[in-house]
Formats: structure tokens, C-alpha cells, sequence
């Protein structure tokens, strides 16, 4: 729900002095039942593991992306340290001795600081240099509540029209979708801890040994523990893959990974394809789907075992245009894949194993 700009006006936050001369585009709460005063951390921690959101949200997020491929809209020349200076230069010393790993699962804003009951993270791009700023506040009703913040500082006449022609989309379909994603991740929090690790050095070589590429440029790895119903004999690794995609890919999949990445995938259902991609291999507990373009190569690896269910992406970058088109749709990817674990586990369980 949308707030009055005083709800952040009005508080003493910390961000007031550091980013005085940005506008205050907009203010959310993002409800939290039961959180209590020591919770903020807890609440970012959910935040984490929340998955990417509805469809037309994950589809408007790509587009962006696509247009900002297209345009040069985020180069690193356009960036933090290059086009303008990070906030993180502004801090006062007290807060530069502040932790500054509190993300929140919200790349590509990157983390200027972070308190027990505040922490800001900010973008720079050829539109605009933005601040997402999150803070914890009493609720009306007991209890506290997260309270997001949208400040900006649009970069000339570009930035000013960018930031007009998106206004209707971002209040009525993005941050909507995007406080009830995060709402959902606080109710669903404990529905299982969720492991993950990003970059080649931190698969677990046991997943690692399961691809089927000599190189690996790019690696990520989600691990999810889930209940007995979703483990009882029967739910191989086959069956959880098609539970996270489908046995033939959704629209938005089609969109992404057809559309933006032109990953090759089979049309129709088939016992040897899962979403369009191709069963290169299986095991007694896992199972390798593969597919590539002219530019990468790609592995899914589903993995489960020990109460435990995994997914694990790995990419050889073929062409030079791997690096420039995968890191940015990697940023959606990884808030999508918590989802998609807990997801399929919800319709393992609800529907037993068959």
C-alpha cells in the first residue's frame, strides 16, 4: 500500500542528510503480522529469498532490461563511480564503520549502508541515480512494519521523460506486485530454509560434477529443505524439475528464454524435455537439462536428496555477447529461482507424489 511521502518525511531517518538533494518519488509499507522491534534483519533475510513475482511483473522487469541493452541505458560507464559518485562517499564516519552487506536481494542496487532499523541501497544508470531506502517503523495496529522509500535524481531531460513514461506502470503494476512479493516472503518464511551461493567457487563439487561443461562462466545454486510429503518416495529429481517448470515453458519462460537469451528449446510435451529444455542425464537423485543459443550454453541441474531439493545454473559464455546480455537478466534470475523451489514445493505437497 502506498503511503503519504510524510510517513518517511516525518521520521528521523538517517537518509535525510545523505541524500537531501534526491526526490521522493513514492513511499510503500510492506506489512509484516507479528514482526516484533528486533525484526528488521529477519524481514530483509525473507526478502532474500522471495522469489521474482507475478508474470507480467517478471515480463515488464525483462523488457526493461532488453531496452537497456538496446539504448546503453547500463553500461558500467553510466554507473556508480563512473557517471556519478556513490552515496557511500557522503557517509559520515559513524556509518562508513557500518556493515554494508545488507542487499536484500535487490540487485542491481548495490548497499550504501545499513543500521539496526534502516539500511539504504542505491543504482546508477544514464536515466536516473536512485535510492531504495528501507526502514522499520511501529505499525498502527502494534507491532512494526517496512517501509520503502523510492528517492531519485533523474539525469537531465532523458531522465525526467524516462521517469514520467514509467510512472503509470510503476504505481499500478511493478511496486504493487512488488510489496505483495514481499509480503508473501514474510508469511512464507518459514516454509523451509533456503541455502544459495553464487559464482563457480561456491557450488558444491558434487552439483559441479553433474555438468556437462568443461567451463563454466557463470554458476549459481539454490538449496531449499522441505517436508516429508514432498520427499516421500516417488519425488525424484525429474518430478521436482517439472513441478519448478512445467512440462512445456510458460509465456514468460518463452519470453526470456527464447525471446532475450534465443535458447533453442523443443516444442510440445515430451518425456525427454522438461519446459523445452532437452534430459541430457539423470541419476538415482538428480537430473541435466541442457539447451544453448548461438551465444551460451546453459545446464540445469535439479538435484534431490536428504530432505533437501537444489537447483543449479551454469553458463559457458560462447560468444563475447554472453557477458553482455546474461549478467543483467542474471539479477531477475536469481530472485526468481528461491520462488520456483518453494513453488514446486507447495504443489509437491498439496498434491502429493504421483
Amino acid at each position: 500500500m502506498r503511503l503519504a511521502n510524510a510517513a518517511h518525511t516525518g521520521r528521523p531517518w538517517r537518509i535525510h542528510d545523505i541524500a537531501g538533494d534526491f526526490e521522493l518519488e513514492d513511499v510503500w509499507v510492506i506489512r509484516t503480522p507479528s514482526a516484533g522491534r528486533e525484526d528488521f534483519s529477519a524481514v530483509l533475510a525473507a526478502m532474500r529469498d522471495s522469489s521474482g513475482g507475478p508474470l507480467p511483473l517478471r515480463l515488464l522487469l525483462a523488457a526493461r532490461w532488453k531496452l537497456g541493452a538496446l539504448f546503453g541505458w547500463d553500461r558500467a560507464s553510466a554507473g556508480l563511480g563512473r557517471r556519478v559518485p556513490s552515496l557511500c562517499e557522503r557517509l559520515p564516519a559513524d556509518l562508513r564503520r557500518a556493515p554494508h552487506d545488507s542487499d536484500a536481494g535487490l540487485a542491481p542496487f548495490s548497499p550504501v549502508y545499513a543500521l539496526d532499523d534502516e539500511c539504504a541501497l542505491e543504482l546508477a544508470n544514464r536515466t536516473v541515480h536512485a535510492v531504495m531506502h528501507l526502514a522499520w517503523a511501529p505499525a498502527a495496529g502494534g507491532g512494526h512494519e517496512l517501509r520503502m522509500a523510492v528517492l531519485v535524481r533523474p539525469n537531465g531531460l532523458l531522465g525526467r521523460c524516462y521517469m514520467a513514461a514509467i510512472m503509470p506502470f510503476r504505481r499500478t503494476l511493478v511496486l504493487p506486485a512488488f510489496v505483495r512479493r514481499l509480503e508473501r516472503a514474510w508469511r512464507e518464511r518459514d516454509a523451509g530454509v533456503l541455502e544459495s551461493a553464487v559464482g563457480t567457487g561456491g557450488i558444491p563439487p558434487s552439483v559441479r560434477a553433474l555438468s556437462s561443461l568443461p567451463v563454466v562462466d557463470y554458476a549459481d545454486h539454490f538449496a531449499l529443505t522441505v517436508n516429508a510429503v514432498a520427499t516421500e518416495a516417488g519425488a525424484t529429481a525429474e518430478r521436482w524439475a517439472r513441478a519448478m517448470f512445467g512440462d512445456v515453458p510458460s509465456a514468460g519462460e518463452r519470453f526470456i528464454w527464447r525471446g532475450l537469451l534465443g535458447l533453442r528449446l523443443a516444442r510440445g510435451r515430451s518425456p525427454a524435455t522438461v519446459a523445452g529444455w532437452r534430459i541430457a542425464a539423470r541419476g538415482d537423485d538428480w537430473i541435466r537439462l541442457e539447451t544453448a543459443s548461438w551465444f551460451l550454453t546453459a545446464n540445469l541441474v535439479v538435484r534431490a536428496a536428504d530432505g533437501r531439493v537444489s537447483l543449479t545454473t551454469l553458463l559457458r559464455y560462447d560468444r563475447r555477447l554472453g557477458r553482455v546480455v546474461w549478467p543483467p537478466l542474471s539479477a531477475i534470475h536469481r530472485r526468481l529461482a528461491p520462488g520456483l523451489l518453494r513453488g514446486a514445493a507447495a504443489r509437491m505437497t498439496r498434491g502429493g507424489v504421483r
